[in-house]
């Protein structure tokens, strides 16, 4: 990349992260292979072979919302991400919810990722408990997401390049071992009782959610702007590169799995289904080799969510969206690190109790009607932007405009439909209790609580 234009604006983090170690923890973040090994078999169990279409459609919604990101992130390069982007654009109440929507996806996010560590451990060896080797390795990467951001950064391109080794390994085993037809594709079906039953519409739209949960993380660029150096553009350009190099690596080797499989209804009711079939057509060992591997790559992508999410909850102590002791204290930086250490912990830590009371079923789908709902609203801005905003710089412009905005909104609406009334409920009162607190509390002292910070250009620095 040339110099920069521009630097992005000071803060109390340290700017440590090249755009390449950002783009690292980005796609680290995204996780592939958490997506194909973690994510996906929720994902096949909800809508078997179909699933396939619904990862197609779900990949092309996320690629239009990355665009979105990414135009308004280049705008508004702060550690709040997307919260900030939609309080700028869309008001002070959307951009409260907004930030409730990402502090809930903080906490079960990571959670998810971490029980995906111990279902895979428990495959290793079944008298590994999941619940308490997922909290283990929580409390082992909370501890990691402390340290200087960029010792995190090195730790996460070391073990990203294991991740895309597992994700080549997983892609020639299904290539290799071609054993279903492409009629799975044109009549799908899915495990219903033990049988293989056919998939409806309705079942292949509700797992477009999951499918988008699991190429999500892209925004993460625009939670690491201020411990960035160079230029506000190239944190759009770090959003659109994460969400181009992610996708492959999580669909290729998952498409290439579910057309290797050899028993396809053991392999839709399989909560490992890619492992299962390496060990079916390698070998034992070779399993166990794509496991620790995978293992790798589960903490390499616990270590960029935390990290994060850590950095956007320290956002909301600083934006004073809490009472003033909360703020202080989450708002604290580590004076040896220069992390947002208080805020670490406290994601950490509920995650981790999460672990224990949470499945990963549960964790996914809520999560995903949290992430859907998300993109829906930073589409909305992308499109009332370009006419509220018409005099603002916009170092990073996305093209096509105003297709993408309009595709995310639709794939939203489209996908919420057919979501579990469970997780649209609670998504509901938690926004409900929400916004009860911003009328009650923040609305009431507009000046002195709830003011996200606005980020200044102030010169050039080498990138």
């Amino acid at each position: 990349m040339s110099a920069p234009e521009s630097v992005i604006s000071k803060t109390g983090l340290e700017r440590r992260l090249s755009v390449r170690g950002v783009i690292a923890l980005s796609i680290s973040d995204i996780a592939p292979l958490a997506g194909v090994l973690v994510i996906a078999p929720v994902a096949l169990g909800l809508a078997g072979t179909a699933s396939i279409w619904a990862y197609l459609v779900g990949c092309f919604i996320a690629i239009c919302a990355a665009l979105c990101m990414a135009e308004l992130g280049s705008i508004y390069p702060t550690a709040g991400g997307l919260y900030s982007i939609v309080h700028k654009v869309l008001g002070r109440p959307l951009g409260f919810l907004a930030l409730v929507d990402y502090i809930f996806q903080g906490i079960f996010l990571p959670a998810s990722i971490a029980l995906g560590i111990g279902t895979y451990l428990n495959a290793l060896n079944p008298a590994i408990p999941v619940g308490l080797s997922s909290a283990i390795a929580m409390v082992i990467v909370t501890i990691l997401a402390i340290l200087r951001i960029n010792v995190g950064a090195l730790v996460v391109g070391i073990f990203l390049v294991i991740e895309v080794g597992v994700i080549l390994l997983l892609t020639i085993n299904g290539v290799t071992h071609w054993n279903q037809p492409l009629s799975i594709l044109f009549h799908p079906v899915v495990v219903v009782d033990g049988t293989l039953a056919s998939v409806g519409a309705g079942v292949v739209v509700g797992a477009i959610a999951i499918a988008m949960f699991s190429v999500n993380g892209f925004d993460s660029a625009l939670n690491f702007s201020e411990e960035t150096r160079g230029s506000r553009k190239y944190v759009g350009w770090a959003v659109v590169i994460s969400v181009l190099t992610a996708i492959p690596l999580a669909l290729v080797p998952f498409v290439a799995g579910l057309f290797g499989a050899q028993n396809l209804k053991a392999f839709l009711a399989s909560p490992t289904p890619l492992t299962d079939l390496v060990q079916s057509t390698w070998g034992p060992v070779a399993a166990n080799i794509i496991i620790i591997g995978a293992l790798f790559a589960f903490v390499n992508a616990l270590l960029a969510i935390t990290l994060q999410f850590a950095r956007i909850f320290w956002a909301s102590g600083r934006d004073k969206a809490w009472p003033n002791p909360v703020n202080k204290l989450i708002g604290r930086i580590h004076p040896t690190f220069n992390s947002p250490w208080i805020a670490t912990l406290i994601i950490g830590g509920i995650a981790t109790a999460l672990c224990f009371a949470a499945s990963l079923v549960t964790a996914v789908t809520f999560t995903a009607v949290l992430i859907i709902i998300l993109y829906g609203i930073v589409a909305v801005a992308a499109l009332v932007s370009r006419y509220t905003g018409k005099s603002l710089e916009r170092p990073w412009r996305m093209p096509l405009w105003p297709i993408p905005p309009l595709i995310t909104i639709a794939g939203v609406v489209i996908a919420l439909t057919q979501q579990s009334l469970r997780d649209i409920i609670i998504v509901v009162v938690i926004f409900a209790v929400g916004t009860v607190y911003y009328l009650l509390y923040l609305h009431r002292a507009k000046h002195d609580r709830w003011v996200p910070h606005t980020p200044i250009n102030e010169g050039d620095e080498n990138n």
